[in-house]
């Protein structure tokens, strides 16, 4: 896969403080945990636009297989380092692309059992397409896992304030997650300002019509209130 396929984007400079501070939001902890529930005994996973491998590796690591891709080299070289540190049985269940979700890596084998598009959606010019390709990568049954924001310019403080509050209340806000948090305010404040890079917003009953519109047959789970209100979570069966 050539290298053209990466883009560069505010995502360089978002990778290490994302992937230092997101997995210890307390908002995304109970998403990806939703995410966890709702894939568990599906033995063959799709992580599209994996990033740096927050929800592949606990998949990964209870025994599913995942392939999971990203067109961000940054966040994709932190996926890779993450998958470096684990056993040799682990490493050989996850396999790590570039690509994009616009057109799935063709290295990336059909008859899922899941795909997961985690804050993914929001970057898509062309939202029907996307999810046409998780849907042909799907098995009959199997199902798509999707967050995504919810409207334009999302509320950046409203998810911090209350990430701070969650932190002090259970004694976490340590002086290396506070820097973590002003680098990524300063970058998040300029991914959701500028309308080239934050694109596509649905809310979860647009998600859902979107999805049967694809051909995705039930909505197992439908829900906004992730990110205190900013996300939705869908799972919809194939």
């Amino acid at each position: 896969m050539p290298e053209t396929v990466f883009v560069d984007n505010i995502w360089n400079d978002f990778a290490h403080s994302y992937d230092q501070m997101i997995p210890e939001l307390p908002c995304y902890q109970r998403q990806r945990e939703k995410i966890l529930r709702d894939t568990r005994e599906r033995s063959y996973v799709i992580d599209a636009g994996c990033g740096t491998g927050l929800v592949s590796e606990p998949l990964v690591r209870r025994g599913q297989r995942v392939v999971g891709f990203d067109n961000n080299q940054a966040m994709l070289a932190l996926a890779v380092r993450r998958r470096a540190k684990e056993p040799e049985a682990v490493r050989a269940r996850w396999t790590l692309l570039p690509g994009d979700v616009a057109q799935f890596p063709l290295e990336v084998e059909g008859a899922a059992d899941a795909v997961v598009m985690n804050n993914v959606l929001f970057y898509v010019k062309d939202p029907e397409a996307v999810l046409r390709e998780a849907w042909t990568h799907l098995k009959p049954g199997g199902v798509l896992c999707m967050t995504s924001n919810k409207r334009p310019r999302p509320d950046l403080e409203l998810v911090l304030k209350n990430s701070i509050r969650e932190w002090e209340a259970q004694g976490r806000w340590t002086e290396s997650l506070q820097r973590a948090v002003n680098h990524h305010r300063t970058c998040a404040q300029r991914l959701t300002t500028d309308p080239n890079e934050m694109v596509t917003f649905l809310d979860t009953d647009q998600a859902v019509k979107l999805l049967e519109k694809v051909g995705f047959s039930e909505a197992l789970v439908a829900d906004g209130d992730d990110y205190y209100g900013e996300n939705f979570y869908v799972c919809m069966r194939k």
